[in-house]
């Protein structure tokens, strides 16, 4: 009994990182405002030739398609006054196949994230119900399971550091996908260009980083906020 409530206490503290990492990206999945600050960032409209306006509705398309609320990304654009499809499938570039795959990442982190969260919440429930734990030990465990998200986040930033972004950015999609799809040279890589990509991981982890700080912080005071008002 004793080893089982070790390893379900651990699996909860480390539920933490998990549920703050996907519950961001499912956040900037969502944002249109993260989509349209790539393409300000990689100067999308000059590049394409593709205005401000369609690129809008470029960005509410692919935030339907990974929200499976319509059935393809793709969409008809007007470039340089001639309409085009946007995202190329063909023997030289397969985008609508990598978006497919980038879909599939994004559902798997959602899948993560409601899987995390429900043991975060079952385990807080056995533990105080059933094992007549103090809540104290409870909140113990979170403020650990976000202390591991900023030791997490610390070197990576570090790593950051000595490391370049590109070969990391590389090996990520090496790991990742299962094909070179994501090696595409037609629009998709115009409309989030690598510079932006290092924007939002820097952006991501510092708000990442935030979030564990705000929860550990809230955990930490309740406690003392109780045994003031106790005395």
């Amino acid at each position: 009994m004793k080893i089982a409530k070790a390893v379900t206490y651990w699996l909860f503290v480390i539920c933490f990182p998990l549920l703050l990492l996907t519950s961001t990206v499912r956040y900037g999945t969502n944002n249109i405002h993260i989509y349209e600050y790539g393409f300000d960032k990689c100067n999308t409209s000059q590049v394409t030739g593709i205005d401000r306006t369609q690129l809008s509705e470029v960005a509410r398309r692919l935030i339907g398609y990974f929200n499976s609320e319509v059935e393809t990304p793709q969409i008809k654009v007007i470039k340089n006054g001639e309409e085009i499809e946007l995202f190329q499938e063909n023997e030289q570039n397969c985008e609508l196949t990598h978006l497919k795959d980038v879909k599939n990442l994004f559902h798997f982190g959602y899948l993560v994230q409601e899987i995390v969260l429900a043991y975060a919440i079952i385990y807080a429930l056995v533990f105080l119900l059933w094992w007549k734990g103090r809540w104290r030990d409870l909140t113990r465990g979170i403020r650990r399971g976000c202390a591991l998200t900023l030791v997490l986040i610390a070197v990576l930033g570090l790593a950051s550091i000595f490391v370049n972004f590109e070969p990391l950015f590389i090996q990520f999609h090496q790991f990742t996908f299962h094909n070179l799809c994501w090696m595409s040279a037609g629009h998709l890589p115009e409309l989030f260009c690598e510079s932006f990509w290092q924007d939002i991981a820097m952006l991501g982890g510092g708000t990442i980083a935030v979030e564990a700080l705000l929860l550990g912080g809230i955990v930490w005071a309740v406690p003392l906020i109780y045994q003031r008002r106790r005395h």
